[in-house]
């Protein structure tokens, strides 16, 4: 009897110390994929500003289009630089992405899992509209004539309309996503 009464304990102890462990291990975990999170949220904040920044610069040679080959002469740079600002945001997003990526892969939770798996693909789709409004820019520079850069232009945008109505999509359910998941944290 006192055999089966240590043979309990040991049990016990063994049962409670896995229990702890399991749990430390998911806390790391969790910690992790925070960590992960808080990454990519930067990233795309970071993305953002160079984005936006590369943007107002096109938007302002635009602007100023009345002559496309003195335009084109004139900006060159400006436009240039712009073009690896896209080149640094869209590395930024695909940073995002993959750190989005690898938090889903550390939650055992569906719905965090849902949420950042969809995540990486809302900051993807984005991603891919960086890579668009480069390519809009690049058309310019490299583009001989106006006729020729109108009609990159016609293709650019058809691909940036779809993207965005596929962004749009993502958001919303990336958004329906969230609210689970703050409901799931309360």
């Amino acid at each position: 009897m006192k055999i089966v009464k240590k043979l309990n304990f040991v049990l016990l102890a063994i049962t409670a110390i896995s229990l702890f462990a399991t749990a430390c291990v998911d806390n790391k975990k969790i910690e992790e994929a925070n960590k992960l999170v808080d990454s990519a949220n930067k990233k795309v904040n970071d993305a953002k500003s160079m984005a936006a920044k590369a943007d107002e610069a096109f938007t302002k040679v635009n602007e100023e289009l009345d002559d496309y080959e003195e335009s084109k002469t004139n900006n060159e740079a400006a436009l240039k630089a712009s073009m690896s600002d896209y080149d640094k945001a869209i590395e930024l997003y695909k940073g995002a992405s993959a750190d989005f990526n690898s938090a889903a892969k550390l939650s055992d939770d569906a719905s965090f899992k849902s949420y950042y798996e969809m995540s990486a693909k809302q900051i993807d789709n984005v991603s891919a509209v960086a890579t668009q409004s480069k390519a809009l820019t690049q058309a310019f520079v490299e583009s001989k004539t106006i006729e020729e850069y109108s009609k990159k232009l016609d293709e650019i945008k058809a691909k940036v309309v779809s993207l965005k109505k596929e962004g749009d999509e993502l958001t919303g359910k990336v958004n329906k996503l969230e609210e689970e998941v703050k409901a799931k944290s309360k």
